[in-house]
């Protein structure tokens, strides 16, 4: 059957299919016949149940398709949409969650094909991240450099946040006529990812361990405090 990226577990998994398809005609003109079908798998790696719809040109109730190796689940050319889709859960604990919402709305338009919802959304979560910093003059531009010169962000990343804005402000600007691929969603996000990391949750990290530190010495430890080796 089919080998699909889990949307639960984000493994590349066998699928197991759960009874057998719901088939649905669909009305057509002439001799192009299609029909729809709804199907559910349970993942082999964890065991969580997906549900997938796809358009065939088969009538999957005929059995003569066994004869033709056809196995009544969707064939690699069909477009098969499954549902939950791969990444469609993005968790950010350390994120304030009005900024964690939007990012992981962002990364949603991206798994189901809004790629331009994505990454204007994005840009919208890196401005936002810069006004959580109480940086709130200016324009972007200026909000994503006020970051960097405040020693919340590195070079590197303000360059990735800048690359975000580019894309976001094609959207954000009515420039419609830009399509954005799947890869370039993809890798806007990654960076939105790492923006995230850098301003949010690399700090709660290392304050976590800087606590747990602490509590294992029994008392107050100073942080610029060279370590004996």
């Amino acid at each position: 059957m089919a080998t699909i990226i889990c949307g639960w577990c984000g493994d590349k998994s066998h699928m197991t299919p759960v009874g057998k398809p719901i088939v649905h005609r669909v009305r057509t003109y002439g001799h192009d016949e299609r029909w729809v079908a709804d199907a559910a798998y349970t993942c082999d790696g964890c065991e969580r149940m997906s549900v997938v719809t796809w358009t065939t040109s088969h009538d999957l109730s005929d059995r003569w398709l066994e004869d033709y190796g056809h196995n009544g689940g969707p064939q690699d050319y069909e477009d098969a949409r499954w549902s939950p889709p791969p990444g469609h859960d993005r968790s950010l604990p350390d994120v304030p969650d009005d900024i964690a919402r939007a990012a992981a709305e962002a990364w949603l338009c991206h798994v189901v094909g809004a790629t331009r919802g994505a990454c204007a959304l994005a840009r919208a979560v890196v401005e936002a991240t810069a006004k959580k910093k109480q940086f709130t003059s200016g324009n972007l531009v200026a909000k994503i450099d006020a970051l960097a010169g405040a020693g919340l962000i590195r070079d590197a990343v303000r360059g990735q946040a800048h690359e975000i804005r580019f894309i976001g402000n094609d959207v954000a600007h009515g420039d419609l006529d830009r399509d954005v691929s799947e890869e370039e969603s993809s890798e806007v996000l990654e960076l939105m990812g790492e923006l995230l990391t850098e301003v949010f949750q690399a700090p709660a990290r290392r304050e976590r361990l800087r606590a747990a530190r602490v509590a294992r010495t029994a008392g107050p430890v100073a942080e610029d405090t060279p370590s004996e080796d």
